[in-house]
């Protein structure tokens, strides 16, 4: 019947309208509803507020669910109904999928047609009568649902029952508990469920199927003596198409080649998971020669012990579902808990863990460290490439030992040079005093590795560390296939600069003018000179942050910056007196020798505009 569409207004009745259902032919419901009804089935988005066959006002609308929310053939918005006057109705397909039988045609998808009352929707397996007033014998009131017809007592039916029958039929229901209770607790579910088809029902056949990927596949099949005959994949078909149970006396007359010619009758209840959809089926026949003694048919009651059967099926594919749900969940937990770790440290890992959302990006004040080995290429040369591998393994192994201890994190490993990080993702106000309080004990962890190492290489081990504060954004830099927690910035690439000073200044730990502002007077540090690194305009002051604790290297330090005091005035004669005297003292201090060359070269080559700053030759 084709969908007919009118204008979207038109008067209501003023009396309400009467409708009478039933499912199964059951009585479900009567009573007057007034306004707009909505037909479906249960909603589990709201709450729990839905009941089956109980109406419930809504914003205009009354809603009246018509079946539970595992029952698919049915969709959660059906069936709208609109009274209009002259003893009409309009009904509205609200379902997308589903074609529904009324009055003496079908309502396509998103149809829309208007009816006389009375009028007749089937949906799925419940009846609705649409009239404008109740039947006679039904007194006009308040709605209410309508039970199912009265049904007697356990103890009345086993009253009236033999004592054989009755005895038998508690043993049918403790054995469908028994394939229930299994299913809660047990993996052997499967079986006890064909078990309880071949004995409880009396099939010859029983077999438990899920669908997987395009096929059935058979969990467990059990047969009465002998009988070999295969299940009937059509029957299987039909009930994951129509996800209701299926039943069938076998024609005498079927093709003698197919799966169907030996048997008599045929039952199987679709198994469904928890939004409805069919994902195995509980099957069972009976055959043509074991039917000849016994009962050919297979009753009502059957079909209904089997449908409880894949009941309890289904409960049972749900607890295996879920555990392996958590199996995974607990090896993706691990496995995110050890990449933490490598990052950030057990500690910060486990609260990390607690709160993922600390990982989001965002911007703060961090502290970062680079820390690169020095002469690489000269050690590689001398080391097999397994060699060269170890060594390095080794130092970045002790050095990140010392960045987690201080509460850092290991941002990344780039080569032979490490990034670390203080400040994020947890708030660290003191980040610039635990950067260089593992600077310092990663300049004295280098002593031995040097010594591990020195039989190997024949020279010494040693790194340039460079360290910045600054403003950064930090959060996961990496992308969807690779986690990589760290900053980004322009302050994040003048800690690369500065590390990279370190080579030009022969000083191997240098810090900003930025961390030094943050630091105590347990730090002892000398200013080194103010410099201009590679892409970056404005100059930046440098330091050396002393990492032995050896009290002589204050001399030293106080005599070097009274040297660079006279060297940024441009006296560059009393510059090269105070180093000359300084260096008798402490032959080789680096960024003495390299202030010494600076100022013999500027003796030598007098500039006309003079300036302190240093323009770095390189990265």
């Amino acid at each position: 019947m084709a969908a007919a569409r009118h204008p979207e207004k038109e008067p209501f009745v003023k009396q309400p309208l009467w409708l009478a259902i039933s499912r199964d032919r059951a009585p479900c419901f009567s009573g007057p509803l007034a306004g707009t009804v909505e037909l479906g089935r249960i909603d589990p988005s709201r709450g729990g507020a839905e009941r089956l066959f109980v109406p419930s006002p809504g914003a205009g609308v009354v809603r009246l669910p018509i079946a539970d929310a595992t029952q698919s053939e049915i969709s959660r918005r059906q069936m709208q109904i609109v009274p209009l006057d002259g003893a009409r109705v309009r009904l509205t397909n609200l379902s997308a999928t589903l074609a529904v039988p009324c009055g003496d045609g079908t309502l396509a998808p998103g149809g829309s047609a208007d009816h006389p009352l009375p009028v007749e929707v089937v949906i799925g397996r419940v009846t609705v009568v649409i009239a404008g007033a109740p039947p006679a014998e039904v007194p006009a009131g308040e709605a209410t649902p309508v039970a199912s017809p009265p049904t007697a007592t356990l103890s009345t039916i086993l009253a009236d029952l033999p004592a054989s029958k009755a005895d038998s039929m508690v043993a049918w229901w403790r054995q469908v508990i028994d394939v229930l209770q299994s299913a809660s607790h047990s993996d052997d579910f499967y079986q006890k469920a064909t078990q309880a088809l071949v004995q409880l029902v009396g099939l010859d056949v029983g077999a438990v199927f899920v669908f997987e990927g395009d096929r059935w596949v058979p969990r467990a099949t059990l047969a009465r003596g002998s009988h070999s005959s295969r299940p009937s994949t059509s029957v299987l078909a039909t009930v994951r198409e129509s996800g209701k149970p299926f039943v069938q006396r076998v024609a005498n007359s079927s093709d003698v080649f197919s799966s169907m010619a030996t048997i008599d009758a045929v039952v199987a209840a679709p198994i469904l998971d928890r939004r409805g959809d069919v994902i195995g089926a509980l099957y069972g026949h009976r055959s043509r020669e074991e039917a000849k003694g016994g009962e050919p048919e297979i009753s009502h009651l059957e079909v209904l012990l089997v449908e409880a059967l894949a009941s309890g099926v289904a409960t049972g594919l749900s607890r295996l579902e879920e555990q392996r749900q958590k199996l995974e969940e607990q090896r993706l937990k691990k496995a995110q808990q050890a990449t933490f770790e490598q990052f950030f440290g057990k500690e910060l890992a486990v609260e990390l863990e607690r709160d993922p959302d600390m990982l989001r990006g965002r911007e703060t004040d961090v502290t970062v460290l680079f820390c690169d080995i020095r002469g690489f290429s000269a050690v590689s040369e001398k080391l097999t490439p397994v060699k060269t591998m170890e060594w390095i393994y080794d130092i970045l192994s002790e050095l990140s030992e010392e960045v987690v201890g201080e509460g850092g994190v290991v941002v990344d490993y780039v080569g032979d040079e490490l990034l670390a990080m203080w400040g994020a993702p947890t708030s660290q106000p003191d980040h610039a005093v635990r950067a260089c309080t593992a600077a310092r004990r990663m300049a004295r962890k280098m002593r031995s590795i040097s010594d591990r190492w020195q039989g190997e290489i024949a020279a010494e081990t040693s790194v340039g560390i460079g360290i910045n504060t600054a403003r950064a954004c930090v959060g996961n830099t990496g992308s969807t296939l690779k986690f990589k927690y760290g900053p980004l910035g322009s302050g994040v690439n003048l800690g690369s600069r500065v590390q990279g000073a370190t080579k030009y200044l022969k000083a191997p730990t240098v810090v900003t003018g930025a961390t030094r502002r943050l630091l105590d007077d347990s730090f002892h540090l000398r200013r080194l000179c103010s410099v201009r690194v590679v892409n970056i305009v404005e100059p930046v002051e440098l330091f050396e942050l002393d990492c032995t604790g050896e009290p002589a290297r204050r001399e030293l330090f106080t005599g070097y910056e009274e040297a660079l005091a006279a060297f940024d005035a441009g006296d560059f004669r009393r510059t090269t007196r105070i180093l000359g005297n300084l260096l008798e003292t402490f032959p080789g201090d680096g960024p003495a020798l390299v202030l010494l060359s600076r100022a013999v070269g500027f003796m030598v080559n007098e500039p006309r505009d003079f300036s302190p700053v240093w323009q770095l030759p390189g990265k």
